[in-house]
């Protein structure tokens, strides 16, 4: 197959191409680069990441008219390496530098010490920035080295990574098998990094050097009322266009450590074009009579870190000493958005919150920081009242006209006096930007219009869902099943409840107006039944994500703790009694498994605090001062959205569920007769995006609240009239799209992808039926004889991998459900094949593939040493016998499994011997050709076609493994000979540019490469290169001029720097990865 088809020629060429049309320079670099001052990039050798050239020109076209050493200390700054900080730490500091200006100082004509902060991009003008695209530029670490895809450099910095993979390829192994590798070996190309971009030429996908593949996010879109579509042009477009990649890395990254550990997280599609949309709209903010609209982005797609990349940007790009009130109506609420805001550095003031301040009431600090010039103030709605001892009208506090209200879950906070004392009292000049996450209802719609205007962007649930932002809800009614009482409950009662935690007032209030339906909510044998199934359900789940029970209020959600744990006793002697009686060893390992995760995992009670609740609490024979004790002592919040902590279900009856995001959580178990939007937000709390096997978010009914549920979104689904602003309605037609869809029906969607795993399996030749129905002694042999077929090529192989994931992300989301049991004979099938087939280790070894022919046709192969193969084991491919080897492999019948193994093998060779040898390029390429043709290869002639082509290889490879013997050298002094070797030479010049290469070897080896870490070194470099100059100099003088002696010098350093890191160590000695 021509090379047109490669990873480089196709999916490089791609985005060269792409890049090239957005306005970049793109040079390619490996075995062209020439260094030093006028070379190619201008670095001095391989180590060096900054590209000091370009960014020495963009200092002083930025920073006019200064001193040379001002330059060199900005340089400097950009270029330093922090030994004791983390990739992510240091990413923030230079992000820092960026952004805000490098310090430097300098002495000028006058003797003065002058201070002066350096600007290396122009974000004002993005355009004037110098945009250069690397491909396959060669990095050395400080031990290992590595040659990245594409590198993107804006003024000389390595602000965009590119890690392409081949069109045929799983896009994970791209962060897998590579980034991962990069940030390991070589993380110094990562310390000035904006984002990353992996593809496979179909998929990409973008992300930080923090993001796990999970977050790494689509770019759909250009445009926010786009239909949107998953490709490599989108993705650059969206991104890498100069005035895009600048805003997006000055105005939409951000460092978060609210949650403990730093990361750096960077806008998704939807945010960067939404916010955008309202930085447009409040460009003509003095026209709008305070009316900036509403953003409307579905729950869970990250709309607080979207407030905060508003603000932030409006601060840096509009000036104007804008104070931002964020509003809410929740305790909860405000203290996610403080914590967000401070946790991303945004806020850094303490007492912002109003009500925060020693010696005033919340009202009466509110006043006080609003007559300040804060960029920042928190408060709730509630904080708007008057003092009814003293006023009867709420007072003005400031006429400014540079406030921003931002009022959050804007349904709850736009109407009500609180909310009229704030617009046309306190601050009547503001503008209002409403925040929410479901569509306003058509009764509020005017009202929303009139204070905030029309929408100004919309992400809608089936949208976010469609781009993966979000994951499908899931319903299962096991309160129908389980034939749970549940009464007929009116307005009257889910407006009550859903009214915040109820107090003892509003309980009783509850108990006298619903005399007969709140007993039969709370009755000791409906709420028995529930904790006994809820136990079942959440253990014997298949996807084990965390779980939230929400109760009808505090005193039930108390008694289900008990009930629960009592049922969670039991479950437990069950399964040890289960251990005891397996009846194989891996049965009982399953299971022992499953009872150390049951035995370990623990359930926490959250409810909110009242006055004298203890008492309260034993007066109804229950206890919450346990209950409480933990939630003092302790951070639940922070516990439960660890992953790893073994806090996994959660009994709540307000608290959490609304504002609160944890996206390990899988399943919200429902038994609150709760509507409208609280139940919206209530069943968000399981949509977030998590890992790769979270298919879906599990809402699992106890008290028939699927009545609510439709009602609401024939409500809210319908998103209201999208006037002028918004773009078109994408929520389906006239809101046919349901929240949530039934469980049972993902047995359907589990049936297709079976149904189109065997369907492939059949095409590649293996029937999953005779598998299905093979005697236990004969399923091994079918599971191998799969294995085979699948084992074609690469392409097959990853198709078939991405297959069996989505049946298995399916089955877990099913199971334990009864709607499982005809799917589990060939999800156990698949499961078999997919294990035996990822068995081995990725990357085999040569010494192990020979082995295995070679115990199928005696003395047809030859190894040195016939043992038991280990890792980093020279194999001397000059001993094997060809013809015998495709001898042996015509009479065997596992063919794909052989030749994909070895193409595995020869490429680590192949890897190893281009390392020490540069010049071996040559086989690098003619091996590539092969495998190109060999993953495009469709059935058994081709794979005949691709072993025939790879012994031929491995042939020629062999002559090369053994030139050196043949020239009387060792590999490391081969590969400086090959290095100084010129055309015409005579016989005796050869032997005395051997003896050159040897003795320059010697010379180095003996003394400078003996010392650690020399690289880092500008004297020990210096001295290096001296060495080599020096010992050069015994060249034959008649073919090697002086200019020859100074090019050779300039060569054999870059190898021996590239291949030396010091200590004595060598890509030679220690078997590089």
């Amino acid at each position: 197959m021509s090379n047109e088809y490669s990873e480089d020629n196709l999916v490089e060429a791609a985005t060269q191409d792409t890049l090239e049309d957005l306005g970049w320079t793109v040079e390619y670099a490996w075995h062209k680069e020439t260094f030093g001052e006028k070379g190619l990039l201008g670095r001095e050798d391989k180590s060096e990441v900054i590209l000091k050239r370009y960014l020495l020109k963009a200092l002083e076209k930025l920073n006019p008219d200064l001193p040379k050493v001002a330059y060199q200390h900005a340089i400097d700054q950009i270029s330093e390496k922090a030994a004791d900080k983390t990739l992510v730490q240091i990413n923030k500091d230079k992000y820092a530098l960026f952004t805000k200006g490098v310090d430097v100082s300098f002495t000028n004509e006058k003797g003065e010490l002058v201070k002066k902060k350096l600007q290396v991009f122009d974000f004002e003008n993005p355009t004037e920035n110098d945009f250069l695209a690397v491909r396959q530029l060669e990095v050395v670490g400080e031990l290992y080295n590595r040659r990245p895809d594409i590198i993107g450099f804006v003024n000389g910095i390595p602000l965009v990574f590119f890690e392409l993979k081949a069109h045929h390829t799983d896009l994970r192994n791209a962060y897998n098998d590579n980034l991962t590798d990069y940030k390991d070996t070589i993380p110094n190309v990562l310390h000035s990094n904006a984002f990353i971009i992996l593809s496979n030429g179909t998929d990409a996908k973008i992300g930080t050097v923090t993001s796990p593949y999970k977050f790494f996010n689509e770019w759909k879109r250009i445009e926010e009322d786009e239909e949107g579509i998953v490709s490599l042009d989108t993705m650059l477009r969206g991104t890498c266009d100069k005035t895009r990649l600048l805003d997006l890395f000055e105005n939409f990254t951000l460092f978060d450590d609210s949650a403990g550990d730093l990361i750096k997280i960077i806008a998704k599609n939807h945010q960067f074009l939404g916010v955008n949309k309202v930085l447009a709209k409040a460009k003509n903010i003095e026209e709008l009579k305070g009316k900036l609209g509403v953003f409307w982005h579905t729950q869970g797609s990250g709309k607080s870190y979207s407030m905060v990349f508003i603000t932030q940007k409006v601060h840096r790009k509009f000036g104007g000493s804008y104070t931002f009130l964020l509003v809410t109506d929740r305790t909860e609420l405000e203290r996610q958005l403080y914590d967000t805001y401070t946790g991303v550095g945004a806020v850094t003031e303490k007492n912002v919150i109003a009500g925060n301040k020693n010696g005033m009431t919340g009202r009466e600090h509110l006043r006080e920081l609003l007559s300040e010039n804060h960029r920042y103030v928190f408060s709730l709605i509630h904080k708007f009242s008057i003092d009814p001892k003293t006023e009867s009208e709420y007072p003005l506090i400031t006429d400014r006209s540079n406030i921003i209200v931002i009022s959050d879950e804007a349904h709850r906070t736009q109407a009500g006096t609180f909310a009229r004392n704030m617009r046309f009292h306190g601050i009547p000049n503001a503008s209002y930007l409403g925040f929410t996450g479901t569509p306003i209802i058509k009764e509020e719609l005017e009202l929303t219009k009139n204070i905030f205007g029309e929408y100004v962007s919309i992400y809608d649930f089936k949208r976010a869902i469609d781009d993966g932002a979000t994951l499908p809800l899931r319903y299962l009614n096991r309160g129908e099943k389980l034939g749970i009482e549940n009464p007929q409950l009116d307005e009257k009662m889910a407006e009550l409840i859903a009214n915040e935690d109820l107090d003892e007032d509003q309980r009783r209030k509850l108990e006298r107006e619903f005399k007969r339906d709140y007993p039969i909510l709370t009755s000791e044998k409906r709420l028995d039944k529930i904790a006994k199934d809820l136990v079942w359900h959440f253990n014997e789940r298949g996807y084990q994500g965390k779980a939230m029970f929400v109760a009808l209020d505090k005193p039930t959600a108390v008694r289900m703790y008990d009930l629960v744990m009592k049922y969670w006793s039991a479950f437990i002697v069950d399964l040890k009694n289960q251990v005891e009686n397996a009846e194989d060893q891996q049965e009982e390992l399953q299971l022992k498994r499953k009872l150390k995760r049951i035995e370990e995992t623990e359930v926490c009670v959250v409810v909110s605090s009242e006055q004298n609740e203890v008492d309260k609490f034993r007066k109804m024979q229950l206890e919450i001062a346990p209950h409480r004790k933990k939630m003092v002592e302790r951070d639940l919040e922070k516990e439960f959205k660890d992953e790893e902590n073994p806090f996994r279900l959660a009994i709540v009856c307000a608290m959490w569920i609304t504002g609160f995001d944890a996206p390990c959580v899988s399943t919200v178990y429902l038994d609150k007769p709760i509507k409208g939007h609280t139940l919206m937000q209530t069943i968000a709390r399981a949509n977030r995006v998590y890992d790769d096997e979270k298919e879906n978010g599990l809402i699992v009914d106890y008290g028939n609240v699927y009545k609510q549920l439709e009602k609401a979104y024939s409500v809210y689904g319908e998103g209201g009239e999208r006037g002028g602003t918004g773009g078109t309605q994408t929520g389906g037609e006239g809101g046919n799209e349901r929240p949530v869809e039934l469980l049972e029906k993902l047995a359907e969607e589990l049936k297709e992808s079976i149904r189109a795993t065997r369907g492939y399996l059949k095409e590649l030749g293996f029937n999953l039926t005779d598998l299905l129905n093979a005697k236990p002694m004969q399923k091994l042999a079918k599971i191998n004889e799969a294995t085979d077929v699948i084992s074609l090529n690469e392409t097959t192989r990853t198709k078939f991998e991405i297959m069996a994931r989505d049946v298995f992300r399916k089955y877990k989301a099913l199971y334990p459900e009864e709607q499982i049991k005809p799917f589990i004979k060939e999800f156990n099938a698949i499961e078999a094949i997919y294990d035996q087939l990822n068995q081995k280790v990725k990357t085999a070894d040569i010494t192990e593939v020979m082995m295995q022919l070679q115990e199928l046709v005696n003395e047809s192969v030859f190894i040195n040493e016939v043992a038991e193969p280990k890792q980093d084991e020279y194999i001397d491919l000059s001993t094997l016998y060809f013809d015998k080897l495709k001898a042996a492999f015509a009479k065997i019948n596992r063919k794909n499994t052989v030749v994909f193994d070895l193409q595995k093998a020869i490429e680590q060779k192949l890897k190893q011997m281009v390392k020490e040898n540069p010049l071996r390029l040559e086989f690098y390429e003619k091996y590539k050709k092969i495998i190109e043709e060999y993953n495009n290869g469709k059935d058994i002639n081709a794979t005949k076609k691709a072993f025939d082509d790879l012994t031929d290889f491995l042939k020629y490879l062999s002559e090369e493994d053994s030139r050196a013997m043949r020239e009387g050298l060792d590999e490391e002094t081969l590969a400086i000979f090959d290095l100084l070797k010129k055309d015409n030479l005579k016989d005796k010049e050869i032997e005395e540019v051997k003896k050159v290469a040897q003795k320059t070897l010697e010379a180095l080896k003996n003394e400078k490469l003996k010392i650690e870490r020399w690289r880092e070194s500008t004297q020990l470099r210096a001295q290096v290169k001296t060495t080599i100059y020096d010992t050069l100099l015994w060249l034959p003088q008649e073919p090697y001029s002086e200019d020859d002696v100074n090019e050779k010098t300039n060569i054999v350093y870059q190898h021996i720097f590239t291949n030396y890191p010091g200590g004595g160590r060598s890509v030679y000695n220690t078997k590089v990865a």
